[in-house]
């Protein structure tokens, strides 16, 4: 018996010794695809030419002539397609990592900053679909211009936000749930509609492009799920938590990223899908 423990032995080690040789060289191709995406970016100068294109047109667009604005609107949509190829040439290499990535990812800070909007909207390459409770932060100047250039790239972006029209007892069920600054109900209806009459306004100052492909709406059920779905993701947060529980700096939020593909990302999707067509007739802005 003792040579036939040393043959397993044998062959256990010669086992061991090629998943090691297949982890290695796994992880070479990667890192030869990542550095390839790379050279080619640099090969083409599509970062250069981008910001190159961006400065023309916001000088273009200082200018009173309609032929140098309209000059301007196309250099806009050419950097969008090019900001868009570098974009999927870098989640080439995200999305071809095999079955040994994770389905879920954890990220410990950043939800729903104005920086996290701002991502958002600018990785978009043709949709992006926030669902949230209040709408402060959506009359941002920045983030609405934002919203307008990746309009004008040919994203389609859809809000659905907590109705300034829903009765009272949502309200106060929405202000137990509110992060910070919380409101009684009374107030967040003031809030939800004077934020609802500045986007509305702001938009309606877009260009017919832009505005077709915006659409906002209001809910007028409980708020409980809270999260925005870009492309193939999902990023969502806290889900209907009390608002003493959740981190008191709005920085310090977390929150979890995950494909459509996966089963919690498709409910999710097809929460939103179904509470869009429930509020069509709260719609604000667009349709």
């Amino acid at each position: 018996m003792t040579w036939l423990d040393h043959l397993n032995t044998f062959f256990g080690i010669v086992g061991f010794v090629i998943t090691v040789v297949t982890l290695v060289k796994v992880q070479s191709v990667h890192r030869a695809q990542a550095e390839e995406r790379t050279l080619l970016r640099r090969l083409y100068g599509t970062d250069s030419l981008a910001r190159h294109l961006r400065s023309a047109a916001t000088f273009l667009r200082q200018g009173n002539e309609n032929d140098a604005r309209a000059l301007a609107e196309e250099l806009v949509r050419l950097c969008g397609q090019i900001e868009g190829i570098s974009r999927a040439l870098d989640s080439m290499n995200r999305t071809r990592g095999g079955t040994g990535r994770q389905e879920l990812q954890l990220v410990d800070k950043g939800y729903y900053t104005p920086a996290f909007l701002s991502r958002a909207v600018n990785d978009a390459q043709y949709k992006v679909d926030f669902l949230i409770y209040r709408n402060l932060q959506f009359t941002n100047v920045d983030l609405l211009e934002s919203m307008e250039l990746a309009a004008k790239r040919g994203v389609h972006i859809r809000i659905l936000g907590l109705s300034s029209a829903a009765e009272e007892s949502v309200l106060e069920q929405a202000s137990l749930v509110l992060p910070w600054p919380q409101a009684p109900a009374q107030t967040l209806r003031r809030q939800l509609a004077e934020s609802e009459e500045r986007i509305k306004s702001i938009v309606a100052g877009w260009s017919e492009q832009a505005r077709l492909r915006f659409e906002y709406r209001g809910y007028t059920v409980v708020p409980n799920v809270h999260f925005v779905r870009m492309d193939g993701l999902v990023r969502q947060g806290f889900i209907g938590t009390l608002s003493p529980a959740q981190p008191a700096r709005l920085e310090d939020r977390g929150y979890v990223e995950l494909p459509i593909r996966s089963e919690p990302g498709a409910t999710l999707s097809r929460h939103f899908d179904q509470l869009w067509v429930r509020s069509a007739a709260t719609t604000v802005s667009g349709g």
